[in-house]
This record gives C-alpha cells, structure tokens and sequence, in this order.
C-alpha cells in the first residue's frame, strides 16, 4: 500500500505545531514538525564585561531583548546602583539612579524600552524592609524619575517585582512586602495602560513575606508570586486581585526557605517553582498552581545549596532551571518538564543570583538565550545552541502495523547519523529507560541542501507509539528531535495469516497473524507428506497482532506448510500458507 507524501518547505527558523493527515486508503500520514532539545551545546560564558559595581545587594536584571540587558542593586556605601547594556552584554553603562538614601538599593527592574524603566526599592540591611520603600518609572534613561508608588513613609516594605504581561504590554502589577510577617499586609499596584496609571490594592496573607523577583504575570487575571511561611506557598489570583489563591508545595514545612522563584507559561496551566533551602528538587503544577507536584532534579547534591531560578522562554514550551553557588547546574526542563535535560555542571560561573532571557520567534527554541548576574556583580551570558543540523520536518505514515518515519534536514555538518528511539505510551515520558533504541541510520556528514531519511519500524503490537531521533556528530555530541504526536496501530478488521520471514531460512522464521476479536487460536506445522510436526499456538489470543518464532533446527530442508484455525464468536477460520527450509 503507497502512503499519501504532503511536500513541505519549511526550515527550523520558522516552525509551527500542526499537523495533517493523507487521504490513502487505510493509511495514515501525519506531518509534525520537530520539538527538540540539546545536551552539551549550551555553556556560561562572559559576554564582554568583568565586573559592575556597587551590585552586593541580592542583584537583579532583566533582557528587553537581544542587544538591551538591565542590572540592579546597591549597597549600604554606596546605594543604588542601575546599569545598562544595549550590545549583548559587552558594555553596561551606569544610568543616574532615583535619589535615594544608601539604606536602599533596587530590588527589582524592568523596562518597555532602552528609556522607560521601572524599579523598585529595598532595604540594604536586616530583613531588606525599609521605611518609605518606593518604585519609580523614567522614560528619558534615567535622566528623570518618577515615583509611582510607596509602602508609606512610616510602614516598612519591599519591592519583589514589577511586571508586565508578555500577552497585554498594557498590563503590569508591582508587588510590596508586608511591614512584618506577622501582619501579612502586600501592597501592590495595578497598571492597565502601559505604566501611564497605577491603581493601589492590598490583600492579607498572616505570617507570610514575599520572595524577591518571584513574581510573574501572564495577563490582567493571572498573576502571583513566591512567600514563605511555616510551608513555602505560591500565592496566585485568577480574577485580577478580588481573590487571592495558596498553594502550599507539598514536601515543604518549617525552615523550607523561600519559595523564591515561579514561572508559567502562558497557557496558564503549566508551571514551576523553586525552594531556597531545597535545592535539589523543584515543584510542578499543570493544572493552574492549583495542586503542584515535587520533582528531584538528579545531579545536584543533596548538601548543595544556592539561589534557585527558574524561566520559562516566551513562545515555547521549554523552562530552564538554574542554581548556583560553589558550582552552577542548568536544566532544560523539555516540553513543560517530559523530559528534564543536564548541562555539564560549571564552577567557572557561581553564585548566580538572578537570570532573565530573551527568543526570537524567528530562531529555534534552542537559541534561547540567559543572562545572569552574580552577587559579586559578575555579568554571565547562556547560549543555547543548535547543533549544526538543521531538520525541515519529521513525518511518519502507517500501512497495517508497519510505521514508516521520514525526516529531512536541510543542512548538515559533522553528521555521523542518527539512532531512531521508540516508547509506548503506556510508559512514563519522562523515564528515560523506557524509550528503547530500535535502529541507526547513517548520516551524510557534511552536506548543504535537502536530504531525505527513512526508517521502518515493522510489525508492532496495536498500541500507541512515540519516536524521536538522537542526531549524533562525529565528536559523540549530540540532539534529539522529538516527533510531536502519537502514532496509534489499530486492532486489525480481519483475520490475516502472514507470510513467515524470513523465508527461505535457516533454522528460525517469524509467523504473523492477525485477529480483530479475542479467540482461540492454533498453529500447527506440518511437513509435505501432512503429518503434523509440532504445535506452535494453542491458547487464547487478544485481539491485535501477533507474532510466534519457529525453529527448524530438529528438521531436514524441505518445504513445510503452517495452518492458522481461529475458533471465534463468528466461526471457525482457517488459512494455510507454505515456508521453505535451506540448510
């Protein structure tokens, strides 16, 4: 049977999650286009400038986009401290900074433009509460500031986060810590044109303090940010602030820190969350931070400790987790975590305290990228870097119980090939040992241009099926690309008795047969005189397909015939199909 092609001309720079279906007689084909992660492209490096000063105090920044990057802080000497880049972290200049005494630093940033910045304020001693804590806004750089908004001159607070909605850039929220734990009193302001106006509203969580740089905002109803407590909590609203939602991270009890880091995506479903004082797990939700689930991240020492972060890339369904002291780990949390991936562990950059990232929907999810501050002041920048083969589609047809993948690159450099891995759905995803390696296909090194591949994954069981494809280079790096969607081989509509393969053969043969319902099936062989040999099937088989070994090694070479008799709720059936022997 000849599967139904659809032709595509799309490259990696421009992808798409669809898919369509061919109009051949009982098969199917279905084009997916590729998700993909990589393992050991991806590396902390220094884009161009050493050290910024006067960061000490828990540093803070935010990426507008490829060229922009903002870093915040200060200290009790010095004060605040503001600084911009606009050439990818090469250069950060120092902007003037709101008039401030130097028991406040900026606690947190984020911009609109290269000029229209918003920050908020903390304290540099203690607890980080200060009296009159205030957040600004300048439209001209820094040149003039003007306050929005303060905890009062005479309550104490703490600015965790100012942010805009990625969906509405209309919207943005700037959150306040209470005076004390005990009073619970968040103040928060409310913007829904663009920074212009800010409405004030507070809510009461008792015993309870904000995580800086825990906020997050997806749209005017969905928002929230990390506390802690007796249990570390996600605090969250679906209605825009009339009602406050806490969700405690299960596992979580006294002395479990901050919950100081919170990510969504925008479906407002999925999304993760990190722990100060548990720095070896991270926590899941993908039902709306209604309930979450821990997660162990494997690699990272019990003992080990640091600031957690943790970033969803805009546009994509990849989150990235960082924690940093001694030694920083990076983990590429594949299709809202299905698939949680390492970088090699890194002592040349530690002590990250904060990151922020910029995608371009025109690049590959892979070329994301992270900058990253320390609390030194030192400025990081991550690259997550394709491979150097570039895949156009991954497709797969099915004819009975046979899939055929196809996939075509575009480009290709140091390509030894490509291992073809299969799961079934049944399985966990996220359990590495379950997807099973089932062939190899060599790759064409080094090629400009399209280049077509096929694989045949034959005579399966009825069931659901994944695949992916492991690209490895010459030098043992290598990328997996995911195909995105199920292949389903249905219970077959009637019964089939295969031709045994191979065949001629010596001394084992494969025998196929196939039954719509549950029955009692026999197979018996006999040899070209009709006496019957042995029994090979005498038992009742579920509906599906099904495959039995016979070995010849007692027999002499000669032709032999196998007879199937299905006993079902239709009838009796029977098929006789003949097989050689060559020794």
């Amino acid at each position: 049977m000849k599967n139904n092609e659809i032709g595509m001309n799309l490259k990696l720079k421009n992808m798409e999650n669809t898919r369509s279906f061919g109009k051949g007689t009982g098969v199917l084909v279905t084009i997916v286009f590729l998700l993909f992660y990589n393992i050991l492209f991806g590396q902390w490096t220094n884009p161009g400038t050493n050290l910024l000063s006067y960061l000490d105090y828990y540093p803070s920044t935010f990426v507008l986009n490829e060229s922009t990057i903002f870093m915040v802080g200060g200290n009790g000497t010095y004060g605040s401290a503001i600084y911009r880049s606009t050439n990818s972290g090469a250069n950060f200049t120092a902007l003037s900074r709101p008039s401030t005494s130097k028991s406040k630093f900026l606690s947190c940033v984020f911009a609109t433009s290269q000029n229209t910045i918003y920050v908020g304020e903390g304290g540099t001693a203690g607890d980080g509460l200060v009296s009159n804590a205030r957040f600004f806004m300048t439209t001209d750089g820094g040149s003039n500031w003007t306050q929005l908004g303060t905890s009062g001159a005479s309550t104490k607070g703490f600015f965790n986060g100012i942010v805009f909605s990625k969906s509405n850039p209309q919207f943005g929220v700037a959150i306040c810590d209470p005076p004390s734990r005990t009073s619970g009193t968040f103040q928060y302001w409310k913007t829904t044109n663009g920074g212009l106006n800010w409405s004030y509203a507070s809510f009461v969580s008792p015993n309870s303090a904000g995580a800086q740089n825990s906020v997050f905002v997806i749209d005017e109803n969905f928002f929230g940010f990390g506390l802690s407590e007796a249990n570390a909590r996600v605090a969250f609203t679906t209605n825009s602030g009339t009602n406050w939602n806490y969700s405690i991270l299960p596992g979580t009890g006294a002395g479990q820190g901050f919950v100081t880091t919170v990510t969504f995506h925008s479906d407002k479903l999925h999304g993760f969350a990190g722990v100060s004082n548990n720095s070896d797990s991270i926590w899941q939700t993908t039902n709306g931070g209604v309930n979450w689930t821990k997660i162990p991240i494997t690699g990272i020492p019990n003992s080990a400790s640091g600031q957690p972060n943790l970033k969803y890339i805009d546009g994509t369904n990849t989150a990235f987790f960082v924690l940093s002291n001694g030694t920083t780990y990076t983990y590429k949390m594949h299709e809202h975590g299905s698939e949680i991936i390492a970088y090699p562990p890194t002592s040349t950059v530690t002590n990250i305290m904060h990151i922020d990232d910029f995608y371009l929907p025109t690049d590959a999810p892979g070329d994301a990228t992270m900058f990253a501050v320390t609390s030194d002041g030192h400025i990081s920048r991550f690259q997550d870097s394709p491979l150097p083969v570039q895949l156009a589609s991954f497709t797969y047809g099915i004819s009975g119980r046979n899939v055929n993948l196809k996939w075509v690159t575009t480009m290709e450099q140091n390509n030894s090939g490509f291992e073809i891995y299969r799961i079934n759905e049944s399985a966990d995803k996220g359990v590495q040992s379950n997807w099973s390696k089932i062939g190899f296909v060599k790759g064409k090194g080094n090629v400009s241009g399209i280049t077509e591949y096929n694989f045949s994954d034959i005579n399966l069981n009825s069931g659901k099926y994944n695949y992916k494809l492991k690209q490895i280079d010459y030098n043992g790096n290598y990328e997996f690309f995911e195909l995105n969607g199920t292949v389903s081989i249905d219970t077959p509509g009637k019964i089939n008795l295969g031709q045994n393969y191979p065949n001629p053969f010596n001394p084992v043969t494969n025998i196929g047969f196939e039954i719509p319902q549950d029955a009692k099936v026999t197979m018996k062989v006999y040899d070209i005189s009709g006496r019957e040999i042995i029994t090979l099937v005498n038992e009742y088989k579920t509906a599906g397909y099904h495959t039995v070994k016979f070995n010849a090694s007692d027999y002499s070479s000669g032709i032999y015939f196998y007879k199937i008799r299905v006993d079902a709720k239709g009838g009796i059936t029977e098929y006789t199909r003949a097989m050689s022997v060559v020794k």
